[in-house]
């Protein structure tokens, strides 16, 4: 029966379930195994049960190249079909093939779609694969993202636990419905509507999107643009729209490794190239040089993240992935500042930050006079944080989540790499918002600074012009242990050990943990959220992260962020000694505190 196909999938150690989606090792493909088959069918089955409705449904599919992504595709569709049956509405399926992230979730706005889904495992390895369920826009429900967004954290949470609920009993039912799901069924569902006009719909929704975001017609950019754009899809559900797009607002583009399907370097370009042990952006920042490109934009395989480089021979080319937030955040809340002086005010300013996020961020909106408010690592908490403060009066531009400094522009309800690199290219465009910038900048930094009108040397000036960045992300590992035993220790080490340290440089520290969109005293959920220490003397402020893997027992990611250069020093060795004392803590001293607390 399919049940133990599903159980089996379910206790698969590799198995990410959380509220960013679902992801596992399904392989190359083009087959899955019935485990995997009965693992998708089973979390669209339950999606699609849940939502609400009037009768009629309609759902998206789309997908990045993965050699498993038709296969997968067929089980969600299988299970959709099923889940309508089981809850008495007709099925549309509007099947938009490869696809990036950023067009799927505009195409559920533009066709008006119930929901849907996108098949991707992102920056992850190619035999990895997973999928993402879409917020529709259909009747709301309490805790919704905004349409086209994931599915909300605890919206996520429901289908994930009706899954295990699933998996718990004798699945007959769920069994008869999948039955019932035949290809015919399936085929009859995809039937109703073109996919091809729907696409091409969804594209001129996300163009027009983004004019209106940037103020932006289109070819507006040819007689300003300085330069052509590397464009680098290695690939991935970019090939061809990414280079389009930008052509469409005047940016002359340049496409390399645009084979749709084989990519030429590893999936994640923010990180190490194990042929050659250089950065992996490395050959992008050189074949920028070589084309006489005024920089490069390499994307991820569903085209979520956009990492710039400037063209040249070694690392100094890469611009870390903090910086490019940070500079995004910058041009966006100068534009805001622009239009505010021109009468246009929206609301009291604000931006989003996961508690990932450096501090760099956090001083260029105070520059702008801007509120930051903080929430859990995931996308998905970044864009519902956004959507609550804009119905509470606030005017929310942008938001920054992660340490890879994926950005959320304006309309968008997700990162987009794409924005990323037309955000660079209206910085060689735009003077009056650069001159926007520099002037905020004034107010958080003495030093001043021009931007040179030359060609080729706008963007590098004003990507220096972002005050300095004190940042270092480390993976680490710690004897195996439940993770909210582990925070407990490091906050013992941290008070007995490490502030005695750092007490002459700093005046206050405080513990932080975050859940969904706010900061708590103690998670309700499960513990496996990131824990900070966040540490402020006189005008200066620091932090240290700490978050441990959900697929690797004792592997934690810690990030050491600092306002300045001497207290980052400090910090980073004070960090690492905070962790080794935590790791060879006694589990049992451990447990006893939490039994006396």
């Amino acid at each position: 029966m399919m049940i133990h196909f599903l159980r089996e999938a379910l206790e698969d150690s590799q198995l990410v379930q959380s509220f960013s989606g679902v992801r596992t090792v399904f392989g190359l493909g083009p087959e899955i195994s019935p485990s995997l088959q009965a693992l998708a069918g089973a979390y669209a089955y339950c999606y699609a049960v849940q939502l609400p409705h009037k009768g009629e449904v309609t759902l998206l599919l789309g997908r990045d190249p993965r050699p498993t992504g038709k296969c997968v595709a067929q089980a969600l569709s299988r299970g959709f079909a099923a889940g309508a049956q089981k809850a008495g509405y007709r099925l549309t399926l509007i099947d938009l093939g490869i696809i990036t992230t950023p067009l799927a979730e505009t195409a559920v706005r533009a066709l008006e779609a119930d929901g849907g889904v996108i098949i991707t495992a992102s920056h992850n390895p190619i035999e990895d694969n997973g999928f993402k369920f879409l917020t529709g826009c259909g009747p709301s429900i309490n805790g919704s993202a905004p349409p086209g967004a994931l599915l909300s954290a605890s919206g996520m949470s429901r289908v994930i636990e009706a899954v295990r609920e699933l998996a718990d009993g004798d699945g007959r039912e769920w069994q008869e419905y999948m039955e019932r799901a035949t290809t015919a069924v399936i085929d009859a569902c995809l039937a109703e509507i073109d996919s091809e006009r729907a696409r091409v719909k969804a594209e001129r929704a996300y163009l027009d999107m983004m004019g209106a975001d940037w103020g932006l017609v289109p070819h507006c950019l040819k007689p300003l643009t300085l330069g052509p754009v590397l464009v680098d899809p290695n690939g991935g559900a970019s090939c061809g729209i990414g280079a389009r797009v930008l052509e469409h607002f005047g940016v002359r583009a340049i496409e390399v490794n645009a084979e749709l399907g084989y990519p030429e370097h590893g999936i994640d370009t923010d990180g190490i190239d194990p042929a050659s042990g250089r950065h992996m952006l490395l050959r992008v920042s050189r074949a920028a040089a070589r084309h006489g490109c005024h920089f490069g934009v390499a994307f991820d395989y569903d085209a979520d993240r956009g990492n710039l480089v400037l063209p040249g021979y070694d690392e100094s080319a890469i611009i870390e992935p903090q910086r490019v937030a940070a500079f995004n955040v910058a041009l966006v809340l100068a534009r805001s500042a622009l239009e505010k002086k021109a009468g246009r005010d929206r609301g009291p300013l604000a931006i989003v930050a996961s508690d990932a996020t450096s501090l760099v961020t956090h001083r260029v909106a105070t520059a702008f006079g801007a509120e930051v408010f903080v929430v859990e690592t995931g996308e998905i908490n970044v864009v519902s944080k956004m959507h609550a403060l804009r119905e509470a009066g606030y005017d929310v531009p942008v938001g920054v989540e992660g340490a890879n400094g994926g950005t959320i522009f304006e309309s968008a309800t997700c990162r987009d790499g794409l924005q990323v690199a037309l955000s660079a290219a209206q910085a060689e465009s735009t003077p009056a918002i650069v001159e926007e910038w520099l002037a905020a900048r004034r107010s958080i930094i003495a030093e001043e600074r021009t931007i040179p009108t030359q060609p080729g040397l706008v963007l590098p000036a004003l990507l220096a012009s972002i005050p300095g960045i004190h940042n270092v992300a480390h993976k680490l590992t710690a004897p195996a242990m439940p993770q909210g035993e582990f925070k407990r220790a490091l906050e013992r080490c941290f008070t007995e050990l490490i502030w005695p340290r750092l007490r002459s440089h700093f005046d206050t520290y405080e513990f932080q943990n975050f859940e969904g969109l706010n900061m708590v005293s103690q998670r309700t959920g499960d513990e496996s959220g990131a824990w900070r220490v966040y540490l402020r003397a006189a005008e200066r402020e620091a932090f240290v992260f700490v978050r441990g893997s959900r697929t690797e027992a004792g592997v934690w990611r810690m990030i050491v962020d600092a306002e300045n250069a001497q207290d980052f020093a400090v910090l980073g060795a004070a960090a690492r000694a905070m962790f080794a004392a935590a790791a060879e803590a006694d589990p049992k001293r451990v447990e006893a505190e939490k039994s006396i607390s």
